[in-house]
Protein backbone atom coordinates (compact mmCIF):
# COMPACT_ATOMS: atom_id res chain seq x y z
CA UNK A 1 0.00 0.00 0.00
CA UNK A 2 1.57 3.28 -1.05
CA UNK A 3 1.46 6.64 0.61
CA UNK A 4 -0.37 8.34 -2.22
CA UNK A 5 -4.03 8.32 -3.18
CA UNK A 6 -5.41 8.20 0.35
CA UNK A 7 -7.53 11.34 0.02
CA UNK A 8 -5.54 13.00 2.80
CA UNK A 9 -3.21 15.29 0.90
CA UNK A 10 -3.75 19.00 1.29
CA UNK A 11 -7.15 18.79 2.92
CA UNK A 12 -8.81 17.85 6.13
CA UNK A 13 -9.67 14.26 6.84
CA UNK A 14 -13.26 13.09 6.90
CA UNK A 15 -13.99 13.15 10.63
CA UNK A 16 -12.21 16.45 11.25
CA UNK A 17 -14.10 18.03 8.36
CA UNK A 18 -17.42 16.65 9.59
CA UNK A 19 -16.83 17.91 13.12
CA UNK A 20 -16.38 21.47 11.86
CA UNK A 21 -20.11 21.46 11.17
CA UNK A 22 -21.94 22.40 14.42
CA UNK A 23 -25.08 20.56 13.32
CA UNK A 24 -23.11 17.32 12.80
CA UNK A 25 -21.46 17.72 16.21
CA UNK A 26 -24.89 18.25 17.73
CA UNK A 27 -26.41 15.25 15.92
CA UNK A 28 -23.54 13.05 17.11
CA UNK A 29 -23.48 14.50 20.60
CA UNK A 30 -19.76 15.18 20.31
CA UNK A 31 -18.44 17.22 23.21
CA UNK A 32 -16.07 20.14 22.79
CA UNK A 33 -13.37 17.99 24.43
CA UNK A 34 -13.92 15.14 21.97
CA UNK A 35 -13.78 17.51 19.00
CA UNK A 36 -10.60 19.14 20.32
CA UNK A 37 -8.99 15.74 20.86
CA UNK A 38 -9.81 14.62 17.33
CA UNK A 39 -8.55 17.91 15.86
CA UNK A 40 -5.27 17.53 17.80
CA UNK A 41 -4.88 13.94 16.60
CA UNK A 42 -5.49 15.11 13.05
CA UNK A 43 -2.93 17.90 13.37
CA UNK A 44 -0.33 15.53 14.81
CA UNK A 45 -0.96 12.99 12.07
CA UNK A 46 -0.73 15.59 9.30
CA UNK A 47 2.70 16.63 10.62
CA UNK A 48 3.79 13.00 10.67
CA UNK A 49 2.44 12.52 7.16
CA UNK A 50 4.35 15.53 5.81
CA UNK A 51 7.60 14.43 7.45
CA UNK A 52 7.17 10.84 6.24
CA UNK A 53 6.47 11.89 2.65
CA UNK A 54 9.49 14.18 2.61
CA UNK A 55 11.74 11.52 4.16
CA UNK A 56 10.52 8.93 1.66
CA UNK A 57 11.12 11.27 -1.28
CA UNK A 58 14.69 11.97 -0.11
CA UNK A 59 15.32 8.22 0.15
CA UNK A 60 13.97 7.72 -3.38
CA UNK A 61 16.34 10.40 -4.68
CA UNK A 62 19.22 8.69 -2.88
CA UNK A 63 18.21 5.37 -4.42
CA UNK A 64 18.09 6.88 -7.92
CA UNK A 65 21.57 8.31 -7.38
CA UNK A 66 22.84 4.89 -6.29
CA UNK A 67 21.31 3.28 -9.37
CA UNK A 68 22.89 5.84 -11.71
CA UNK A 69 26.43 5.03 -10.58
CA UNK A 70 28.80 3.52 -13.16
CA UNK A 71 29.25 0.54 -10.84
CA UNK A 72 26.14 0.37 -8.64
CA UNK A 73 26.82 -0.83 -5.11
CA UNK A 74 24.27 -3.59 -4.58
CA UNK A 75 24.77 -3.54 -0.83
CA UNK A 76 24.08 0.19 -0.65
CA UNK A 77 21.06 -0.22 -2.94
CA UNK A 78 19.67 -3.02 -0.78
CA UNK A 79 20.23 -0.92 2.36
CA UNK A 80 18.45 2.07 0.80
CA UNK A 81 15.55 -0.15 -0.28
CA UNK A 82 15.29 -1.42 3.29
CA UNK A 83 15.30 2.18 4.62
CA UNK A 84 12.58 3.12 2.15
CA UNK A 85 10.50 0.12 3.16
CA UNK A 86 10.95 0.88 6.85
CA UNK A 87 9.87 4.50 6.32
CA UNK A 88 6.80 3.45 4.36
CA UNK A 89 5.85 0.85 7.01
CA UNK A 90 6.23 3.40 9.82
CA UNK A 91 3.94 5.78 7.95
CA UNK A 92 1.33 3.09 7.30
CA UNK A 93 1.35 2.19 11.00
CA UNK A 94 0.90 5.84 11.99
CA UNK A 95 -1.99 6.20 9.51
CA UNK A 96 -3.75 3.19 11.00
CA UNK A 97 -3.03 4.41 14.52
CA UNK A 98 -4.55 7.80 13.63
CA UNK A 99 -7.70 6.19 12.22
CA UNK A 100 -8.14 3.93 15.22
CA UNK A 101 -7.54 6.76 17.69
CA UNK A 102 -10.04 9.00 15.90
CA UNK A 103 -12.56 6.17 15.92
CA UNK A 104 -11.95 5.48 19.61
CA UNK A 105 -12.53 9.15 20.45
CA UNK A 106 -16.21 8.54 19.71
CA UNK A 107 -18.53 6.37 21.75
CA UNK A 108 -20.11 3.34 20.06
CA UNK A 109 -23.44 5.22 19.89
CA UNK A 110 -21.73 8.24 18.29
CA UNK A 111 -20.00 5.98 15.75
CA UNK A 112 -23.30 4.36 14.81
CA UNK A 113 -24.91 7.79 14.37
CA UNK A 114 -21.88 8.84 12.27
CA UNK A 115 -22.34 5.75 10.06
CA UNK A 116 -25.96 6.75 9.55
CA UNK A 117 -25.03 10.33 8.66
CA UNK A 118 -22.38 9.06 6.22
CA UNK A 119 -24.87 6.62 4.64
CA UNK A 120 -27.38 9.44 4.21
CA UNK A 121 -24.78 11.82 2.74
CA UNK A 122 -23.50 9.29 0.21
CA UNK A 123 -26.86 7.88 -0.79
CA UNK A 124 -27.63 8.86 -4.39
CA UNK A 125 -30.74 10.89 -5.12
CA UNK A 126 -33.79 8.68 -5.25
CA UNK A 127 -32.52 6.21 -2.67
CA UNK A 128 -30.38 3.15 -3.14
CA UNK A 129 -27.37 1.74 -1.38
CA UNK A 130 -24.73 3.81 0.40
CA UNK A 131 -21.82 5.57 -1.26
CA UNK A 132 -18.75 4.05 -2.89
CA UNK A 133 -17.31 2.88 0.41
CA UNK A 134 -20.40 1.15 1.73
CA UNK A 135 -22.31 2.14 4.81
CA UNK A 136 -19.32 2.33 7.13
CA UNK A 137 -16.81 4.03 4.82
CA UNK A 138 -13.39 4.55 6.33
CA UNK A 139 -14.36 3.09 9.68
CA UNK A 140 -15.34 -0.39 8.62
CA UNK A 141 -12.87 -1.06 5.84
CA UNK A 142 -10.02 1.33 6.62
CA UNK A 143 -10.21 3.12 3.27
CA UNK A 144 -9.15 6.72 2.92
CA UNK A 145 -12.61 8.06 2.23
CA UNK A 146 -11.63 9.14 -1.26
CA UNK A 147 -14.46 9.00 -3.76
CA UNK A 148 -14.09 7.32 -7.10
CA UNK A 149 -11.14 5.20 -6.04
CA UNK A 150 -12.60 1.89 -7.17
CA UNK A 151 -11.22 -0.15 -10.03
CA UNK A 152 -11.33 1.47 -13.44
CA UNK A 153 -14.21 0.51 -15.68
CA UNK A 154 -13.42 -1.88 -18.52
CA UNK A 155 -13.62 -0.25 -21.93
CA UNK A 156 -16.57 -1.59 -23.90
CA UNK A 157 -15.89 -3.68 -26.95
CA UNK A 158 -12.36 -4.65 -25.91
CA UNK A 159 -11.25 -8.01 -24.68
CA UNK A 160 -8.39 -8.38 -22.22
CA UNK A 161 -5.13 -9.70 -23.67
CA UNK A 162 -4.63 -13.43 -23.16
CA UNK A 163 -1.80 -14.61 -20.97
Amino acid sequence: MGMRGRGMEGREFGLGRLLKDPSIREQLGVSAEQAAKIRQQESDFRKTEIRSRADLEVKRIDLRDLLKADKPDRGAIDAKLQETSTTRLAFEKSAIDYRLNARDALTPAQREKLYQIMRDRHRPEGGGPGGPHGPHGIWQHGGGGQRGSGPPAKPQGQTPPSQ
